[in-house]
C-alpha cells in the first residue's frame, strides 16, 4: 500500500509514519522540511517531498497513492488545494480533525452526530469543521474523519499531559485544582492512535470517529493520584486549591494546569466525548500506567527548551503561600 502523509514528522505524524513502515507500506512525506527534517532520511520505502501546500508546491504531488493522511490541515484553503490536487490521485482521504470541531462542548456525551461549528468563521474549531466538509464533498464515501481529543505520550510538543507526571516526579508541595469528584479527564496515547489509524486504513474503514480515551471513565482526581503514586518521591504533598482561588490569582486553566476546566468555562463536554464507535471499530488502549511512565521517561531525557504548558514554580509557590497550609 502506498500512503501519502501531509505533514508526518511531528508527534502523531511521526508515529503514524513509523507504524506504516512496520506494516510494510511505502510512504511519501510532504512537508516544509522545517520540523525534524532528518526524520526517516535515507530509509527504504520512504520518499520525501519538500513543499508548502499554501503555495503551488502542492502541484509537486503528481504520483498516485492508495491513501492520503492529512495530518496538518487547519486552513480550509490549504485543504481545498490538497483535495483538488489529490482527488484523482488517491483512493481515500484520511483527515485528522479534532473534537473542537463540535459546536457545543458545554456537556457530554459528545457523539459523532452532534452539530459542528459554523463554517468559515476563522477560529480553530470552525476551520476543522470546514475542512471536514471540504474533504467529504469530494471524497464522499471514501473519507475517514478522525476527531481526537487530547493526544499524549512521548514526543508530545504541547506538554499538556506531560506536566503532571513530570511535576509529580519533582516532588515537594504541588498545587492541584480542587475540582469536584465528577470531573473527568480524557486523553489518548499517540501510539494507540497511530496504530489504530494504520489498521483502519488497511481495513478500508470509512466514516467519522471520535478518537478519545481511555476506555473506562477516568476522574481527574484519580488521574492525579495515580501520577502521584507511580512517580512521586516521599516528600510530595498535594495541595487541593479551590477553583475560585485559582481564578482570582489568574491561574490559567488548561494551559498552566492541564486538564483543569472550571465550570465557568462551560466546556465539560471536552472531557466527556463518546468513543463507543471507535472502540467497536478496533480502537484499543494501553494502560494509563504505561502512558504515564513512558511520558515521564521521555520528558526527563528528551524534553528540552521552553515548556509550552504547566504552572511555573514561582507562581505555584506564590499561590500556595496565599492559601497557607490547608490541603
Amino acid at each position: 500500500m502506498k500512503v501519502l502523509l501531509l505533514g508526518g514528522t511531528l508527534f502523531l505524524g511521526k508515529h503514524i509514519a513509523e507504524q506504516a513502515l512496520k506494516k510494510g507500506m511505502d510512504i511519501t512525506l510532504f512537508n516544509r522540511g522545517k520540523t525534524n527534517p532528518e526524520f526517516l532520511k535515507e530509509v527504504k520505502g520512504v520518499t520525501h517531498i519538500v513543499g508548502n501546500r499554501s503555495t503551488n508546491d502542492i502541484e509537486k504531488l503528481t504520483d498516485n497513492w492508495d491513501v492520503v493522511i492529512d495530518l496538518s490541515g487547519t486552513d480550509p484553503n490549504d485543504v481545498q488545494r490538497s483535495v483538488n490536487q489529490l482527488k484523482n490521485r488517491c483512493n481515500s482521504y484520511v483527515f485528522i480533525s479534532s473534537i473542537s470541531a463540535y459546536k457545543n462542548l458545554d456537556k457530554g456525551p459528545v457523539l459523532e452526530t452532534n452539530a459542528l461549528h459554523e463554517l468559515y468563521k476563522g477560529d480553530y474549531g470552525s476551520n476543522k469543521a470546514t475542512c471536514e466538509v471540504i474533504v467529504n464533498n469530494d471524497f464522499y464515501d471514501n473519507s475517514l474523519i478522525i476527531r481526537p481529543g487530547l493526544i499524549v505520550g512521548p514526543d508530545d510538543p504541547t506538554d499538556r499531559f506531560t506536566y503532571w507526571p513530570w511535576r509529580m516526579n519533582q516532588g515537594g508541595r504541588i498545587l492541584v485544582p480542587n475540582v469536584s469528584y465528577s470531573k473527568k479527564v480524557q486523553f489518548i496515547d499517540v501510539r494507540d492512535l497511530a496504530s489504530w489509524i494504520i489498521e483502519a486504513i488497511g481495513q478500508g474503514l470509512k466514516g467519522t470517529f471520535n478518537a478519545v480515551g481511555p476506555k473506562e471513565t477516568l476522574g481527574f482526581r484519580d488521574f492525579i493520584l495515580s501520577c502521584k503514586k507511580l512517580v512521586s518521591p516521599e516528600n510530595t504533598e498535594l495541595y487541593w486549591v479551590e477553583e475560585s482561588v485559582l481564578e482570582e490569582n489568574q491561574v490559567q486553566p488548561w494551559v498552566e494546569l492541564p486538564f483543569w476546566l472550571p465550570d465557568s468555562l462551560n466546556m465539560n463536554g471536552l472531557m466527556c466525548t463518546n468513543n463507543d464507535k471507535a472502540i467497536k471499530a478496533g480502537l484499543s488502549f494501553r494502560s494509563m500506567k504505561e502512558t504515564i511512565m513512558d511520558t515521564l521517561e521521555w520528558s526527563l531525557h528528551e524534553r528540552n527548551g521552553k515548556w509550552e504548558a504547566g504552572l511555573g514554580r514561582e507562581k505555584e509557590f506564590r499561590v500556595l503561600e496565599l492559601v497557607g497550609n490547608g490541603k
